[in-house]
């Protein structure tokens, strides 16, 4: 009985299934299905955890790698402590830079890169804040590159171009030793790429929050109002929906504040 024991156990280690337990393919399935359904509900706690689970069962997948990292930046923009947001946005940028590792030509994983970088920035003052700037905005075009269509790579660069338009003088000069000659009319990119998202994805609320925030940076307010307007008529669709909402909210009274 020995024997066919240690037989079991050997076949198992070479399979790659662990003795007396399921194989790793069917933990990562399950626990990827858990975690789109949590996310499919709006549970955060639940589809990180379903999420770490599958990265746990398999560390080379590319779909638990990209999902994870998602959803640590969603959880990263509905904290309120900047220590959290913070380790949140590091763990996220790890997760999203191992997919990009297990998979190169696919856009999610440049997508979540881009997007979790994009968030430790906003912590960071000067010449750090446009070194990572030029990070995100390679991932960005990167995944743009590899999809034409991807309207979470055009948000990105649609509020990176908005970052870039109000920049000072000294940052900005920084900016092109960088990049090389930065577009003259970088918020008028901004409108562009964000004005793109919506018409791809018109249900986005984020994507409309995004657009409305350009264009009031651009003095457009009707236009702006008619964006905010349109976020807080949407259903929700993602989690972080609310907190885009409390913004749209909070940016109409200054809007309107101007059509009067």
């Amino acid at each position: 009985m020995r024997s066919v024991a240690v037989v079991i156990v050997l076949t198992a280690a070479l399979a790659g299934v662990p003795a007396g337990g399921a194989p790793n393919g069917s933990a990562l399935a399950a626990e990827l299905a858990a975690g789109d359904a949590a996310a499919a509900r709006f549970d955060l706690p639940a589809t990180l955890a379903a999420y770490r689970a599958a990265r746990a069962a398999a560390p080379d997948s590319y779909e638990a790698a990209w999902k994870l990292a998602r959803s640590l930046a969603d959880a990263a923009t509905l904290a309120h402590d900047p220590a959290a947001t913070q380790s949140l946005c590091h763990q996220a940028a790890a997760a999203a830079r191992d997919a990009v590792r297990l998979r190169p030509s696919d856009p999610a994983g440049h997508d979540m890169l881009a997007i979790a970088l994009g968030r430790l920035a906003l912590f960071e003052g000067g010449k750090r804040k446009v070194e990572l700037g030029k990070e995100v905005k390679a991932e960005a075009d990167r995944a743009l590159q590899l999809d034409p269509n991807d309207d979470v790579a055009l948000d990105v660069l649609g509020v990176w171009n908005r970052e870039m338009a109000g920049l000072g003088w000294l940052l900005r000069g920084f900016a092109e030793l960088l990049y090389g000659k930065l577009p003259p009319a970088s918020l008028a990119a901004s409108i562009s790429d964000l004005t793109r998202a919506v018409e791809l994805r018109p249900e986005v609320i984020t994507h409309h929050v995004e657009l409305g925030l350009s264009l009031a940076a651009a003095r457009r307010w009707g236009e702006a109002e008619a964006q905010f307007e349109r976020a807080l008529a949407l259903p929700t669709g993602w989690v972080t929906d609310d907190h885009y909402r409390a913004i749209a909210r909070r940016e109409l009274v200054r809007v309107r504040s101007h059509l009067r």
